[in-house]
């Protein structure tokens, strides 16, 4: 009997030192809806809340070091609250400015790191931050999401770690997923039957892996980052790349004092709410340029798409004749029609390209020029001398990675483009995570799958139009490349990538326009010819005069993967975007937003009866507009309208 007493009692103080050393956080949004709580106990477990309403049961996040330290798994020594209300200013993007409200919660650890934990309206987020003197190398960060329920996943699957512009697999469960596939971020959660939704992205990923996710067992996902390189090929071409062959079995060697990336959980309950999400570009590092006054957003206009093919010109046309004749017809259209830039992609020559510049310049365009990573990298003597030509951008190709190293890239290039005062935009790169916060120079990202993609699938259509919105756009601005006016019904639609066949693209010429509404992008191209847009002048009118950076977004209604509508303000005029899925439909637009006591004089581009059958055909009408009109509008199949509101004087 007294045996058994003492073992009952040496079980009774374990058990109460455990619960003495165990401590549970809770932080709501401020607006109540929103609740993440903390379990630390030998480790750090988070779960999430909407509500009151599980989405992520108790899951574990920790960094595993090589020395056997777990960053998270350590004694907390204090907690401190702190509750930001304020208003962000924003140089341009789809609104002017953002409202940052959210409730925060630091739990500092004995063993000298931090674990931040946000909590907006808008979403949950954590990141780690190290105060530690020796330099750490992390064999693995856990970041597990075991969820509630049995979500639907969008889940942008990737062959291989150096492909960031994949379409949606839609998993009609995580369960249905097979293991070893994994996707790019970001991914998108949402439970049937009900509004809800996460997408669980990052933001402000420096000198760290990017974000990958894979199955973990039933109801459950985890992250995944790509291992340090240890040997990297050298590239044979100008097509190729600096692609690890070998590598370390860590994800990355850091400094000891350091801040983390956030892992960043979108949170929805109404589909159009995810349009106007900005928690990504509020969490990245503030703007680093102290003078930004030499950064101009526009369109551009461009010639790889439609492979320079111009029909009627008096010159030789063609990817063969890529030339300073040519480039200067582009400049020429590009200057009579309000757009900003020129963007020579792939073929062009240094020889002649100060002439062409100066002669840009005399018309008040300016020079985008295509090159790919490795040399804007390397040769650190290029971008100089091409600013000293007088280019003063450049679209950068061919990233193709998103281990540690490569994830410095961005940051190493936009630091020494703004030093020579040139803008960009980065192409076949890693999902942007609020570089474009910090460096305001870089304009857009791709990392989507792109107009360019009709040439080799079908998989840019209509249906994916109204799906990346709602997810891919949560982590910046994409580079869609839109404009096309070689419209095709799913039917008559072929990828075709042969030399003098200018290819063709999927859904309406009015969901076309849309894109440069619903899309965000704050360079926008005009991919087709400027033979082709002169054809029609109603059309080249809209295009000239649509704006790419916006003072307001305001979704009007949307339903994820079906449809689209949205409005955005430029000075005092409006422009609505609508567009649809491959359904016909019909979308209805309540003008109450606009200001009280004024008329707007509306031109709107929508399908007309036939569109269905021959995506070509639209109607272009006007009308006065008021906060007290309503206007219904018929969809076509892979349809849409667009709708430019030019405030009339009294």
């Amino acid at each position: 009997m007294k045996r058994h007493y003492l073992m009952c009692s040496i079980f009774l103080f374990f058990c109460c030192l455990q619960s003495m050393t165990a401590k549970d956080y809770e932080l709501l949004s401020p607006d109540g809806q929103l609740k993440i709580k903390l379990h630390i106990n030998k480790g750090t477990q988070y779960a999430i809340e909407q509500e009151g309403v599980p989405l992520i049961a108790l899951s574990p996040i920790g960094l595993h070091l090589d020395n056997g330290m777990i960053i998270g798994n350590g004694s907390v020594k204090k907690v401190k609250n702190n509750e930001v209300r304020s208003v962000l200013p924003v140089l341009f993007g789809k609104n002017k400015t953002i409202d940052e409200a959210y409730n925060e919660l630091i739990v500092s650890f004995k063993e000298n790191y931090d674990l931040i934990v946000r909590a907006y309206n808008e979403g949950i987020v954590y990141r780690f931050s190290t105060y530690l003197k020796e330099e750490l190398i992390i064999e693995n960060e856990e970041a597990i999401f075991n969820f509630a329920g049995n979500p639907t996943v969008y889940f942008p699957q990737s062959p291989d770690l150096r492909n960031f512009e994949k379409t949606y697999v839609v998993y009609n469960s995580i369960n249905d997923i097979k293991p070893y596939r994994f996707a790019v971020g970001p991914v998108l959660f949402a439970w049937p039957d009900t509004p809800r939704k996460i997408v669980i992205t990052e933001a402000d990923t420096y000198n760290y892996p990017g974000l990958y996710m894979e199955p973990n067992g039933a109801n459950s996902m985890r992250g995944m980052w790509a291992n340090y390189p240890r040997v990297v090929e050298e590239p044979e071409n100008t097509y190729s790349n600096h692609l690890p062959i070998i590598r370390y079995n860590y994800i990355a060697r850091t400094a000891g004092t350091r801040l983390f990336p956030w892992r960043v959980f979108v949170i929805s309950n109404e589909d159009k709410s995810l349009l106007n999400n900005n928690l990504v570009y509020l969490l990245a590092e503030p703007q680093r340029l102290p003078d930004v006054s030499w950064i101009k957003p526009g369109k551009t206009a461009w010639e790889w798409w439609h492979k320079a093919m111009l029909e009627g010109v008096d010159f030789p046309a063609g990817n063969h004749n890529l030339n300073l004749e040519l480039y200067k017809y582009y400049v020429d259209f590009a200057s009579k029609n309000r757009i900003e830039y020129m963007t020579l992609d792939a073929g062009w020559k240094e020889s002649y390209i100060r002439e062409l510049c100066d002669y840009a310049a005399g018309k008040n365009v300016k020079i985008f020029v295509w090159t790919w990573a490795s040399m804007a990298l390397e040769d650190t003597t290029w971008l100089p001398r091409m600013k000293e030509h007088g280019i003063y951008g450049v679209k950068i190709d061919f990233f193709e990675r998103n281990d540690q190293i490569a994830m410095t890239w961005g940051h190493i290039l936009a630091q020494r483009l703004a030093d020579l005062k040139m803008v960009a935009l980065y192409h076949g790169c890693p999902v942007p995570t609020g570089l474009n916060r910090t460096y305001p120079n870089i304009l857009n990202f791709e990392a989507v799958r792109g107009a360019e993609c009709n040439f080799w699938d079908s998989g840019s259509d209509p249906a994916y139009h109204v799906q990346f919105p709602f997810i891919r756009l949560l982590a910046g601005p994409a580079d869609y490349t839109p404009g096309s006016l070689r419209n095709k019904t799913r039917e008559a639609f072929h990828p075709i990538d042969r030399p003098n066949i200018i290819p063709s693209t999927m859904g309406s010429r009015a969901h076309e326009l849309a894109m440069y509404i619903v899309f965000d992008h704050w360079l926008a191209y005009l991919c087709d010819a400027p033979t082709e847009y002169e054809k029609y002048p109603d059309l080249l009118d809209f295009l000239s005069g649509v704006p790419t950076v916006w003072d307001k977004t305001l979704p009007l209604d949307a339903r994820l993967g079906a449809y689209i509508l949205l409005a955005k303000q430029s000075g005092e005029d409006w422009y609505v975007g609508g567009m649809s899925n491959w359904d016909a439909r019909e979308l209805s637009v309540d003008f109450s937003f606009l200001s009280p006591g004024v008329s707007y004089r509306a031109t709107i581009y929508r399908d007309e009866e036939n569109t269905d059958n021959e995506p070509e055909k639209y109607l272009v009408e006007e009308s006065n507009i008021t906060r007290e009109s309503r206007r219904n509008f018929h969809v076509a199949k892979g349809g849409g309208f667009v709708i430019r509101l030019i405030k009339q004087e009294k």
